[in-house]
């Protein structure tokens, strides 16, 4: 890659960062409480690191970089955790902060078992087969899902992808990303199968942020949105992304 190209990547990738991302030291005001309130959210462990590192020579965030951000760089979190900021806010009005973790990944069980029961025929046989038990999300399997999931949110990674970190959206990724793969494996020959295929991409890309430009190829929506529609030729184009 050439210094040029290089040096439009870079600009291009810090271009979506400023426009979807908050930046750190504005991220308190962006989820509507004080700095002390952030400072204890952080030292209860709550708060997950920056989905983005912007400096001068880079960009990286948990699932990919261009360039060295460098030691210098600043943060930049996705509005996944701004959503997530202000529910752990509310839920600290009930429990202690030694105990908000706790408290947070177990409304998260909770969540995802509800949506994962609601939506049990596509979920079983899309991705979430292992956390059935009898036809039933089984809330033990849930949580250790929740567990093992955490490391990766509170890393940054989910907040590259997702819109919100909730049930509802862990469930919409995994199962489209299953249905559109199913799809493309048995053939899109018909009218019929390509309006399923449009609408698995609709439904995937209404839940996941549109990735910065050089994560995006390699990353869900580049692979699961953008060539099947270059793919089978279907009206679609990376600003179907929507407003973030």
């Amino acid at each position: 890659m050439n210094d040029d190209t290089t040096d439009t990547s870079l600009s291009a990738a810090r271009a979506y960062v400023t426009r979807v991302c908050w930046p750190a030291h504005d991220l308190a005001a962006g989820v509507g409480i004080s700095e002390a309130d952030l400072r204890a959210l952080d030292a209860a462990g709550v708060v997950p690191a920056p989905t983005y590192r912007v400096g001068r020579e880079g960009v990286e965030s948990a699932i990919g970089r261009i360039g060295e951000a460098g030691a210098d760089a600043r943060g930049w979190f996705g509005p996944a955790v701004v959503v997530w900021l202000r529910r752990a806010v509310v839920a600290a009005e009930q429990v202690s902060l030694s105990r908000l973790g706790d408290a947070l990944a177990e409304d998260l069980t909770n969540d995802l078992v509800a949506v994962l029961d609601a939506s049990a025929a596509d979920a079983m046989i899309h991705g979430w087969t292992d956390l059935f038990r009898d036809g039933r999300c089984d809330p033990a399997a849930a949580r250790a899902y929740v567990t093992q999931e955490w490391p990766a949110w509170m890393a940054g990674a989910w907040a590259v992808c997702l819109r919100r970190f909730d049930g509802r959206h862990l469930v919409i990724k995994e199962v489209e990303r299953r249905r559109i793969s199913g799809l493309l494996e048995t053939g899109v020959a018909t009218a019929m199968e390509r309006l399923s295929l449009l609408d698995a991409m609709a439904r995937l890309d209404a839940i996941l942020l549109p990735f910065a430009p050089h994560e995006r190829p390699t990353g869900t929506p580049g692979q699961f949105i953008d060539e099947p529609a270059r793919r089978f030729g279907l009206p679609w184009t990376v600003a179907d992304s929507g407003p973030t």
